[in-house]
């Protein structure tokens, strides 16, 4: 988990649960499918750089999801959390957990059935590449996540999680 603080914002730019909640899906959407567009799309300037504004944008969304108090939540130090935060940050990673085993299984089951049926399996680098930067961003993204769907809104705007 990654989070920033600015001098005007040290707890985090305060965001409704429903941009963070856009900016989630967004970022998890917009990733795998900008990958797959490059990596498997036809070869041409228009598929190739909507793919890569489709990344850019997933990279967008998650750096402003950085800066947000609820990220703050999920990845600043634990000394610098008070107890109702450490509790939502056990929340979040509780609900974020079962998501990932989840991914990770499907992933690893996916593996072993393309292996078996011919389907497409990373071959290059590049394949590599991002299938390493979509992990590392959906567990990124996984604990604020969960908490934006756990947490009540009346909490987040009345300041209560920063």
């Amino acid at each position: 988990m990654i989070f920033y603080a600015t001098l005007d914002n040290p707890s985090g730019k305060p965001r409704s649960l429903r941009s963070i909640r856009q900016l989630v899906i967004a970022a998890l959407a917009l990733y795998p499918a900008g990958c797959l567009l490059r990596l498997l799309g036809p070869d041409t300037f228009v598929v190739q750089l909507t793919g890569l504004l489709m990344v850019v944008a997933a990279i967008a969304c998650a750096a402003l999801l950085a800066g947000s108090q609820l990220n703050r939540v999920t990845a600043e130090p634990t000394a610098k959390l008070d107890e109702y935060d450490r509790s939502l940050r056990q929340r979040a990673m509780v609900g974020a957990y079962p998501v990932l085993a989840v991914l990770v299984v499907l992933a690893i089951m996916y593996l072993g059935l393309a292996s078996q049926f011919g389907w497409w399996t990373p071959r290059s680098w590049d394949h590599w590449n991002a299938v390493f930067w979509g992990a590392f961003l959906t567990t990124s993204l996984l604990p604020t996540a969960a908490l934006a769907w756990q947490v009540d809104p009346g909490e987040l705007d009345a300041g209560e999680v920063a």
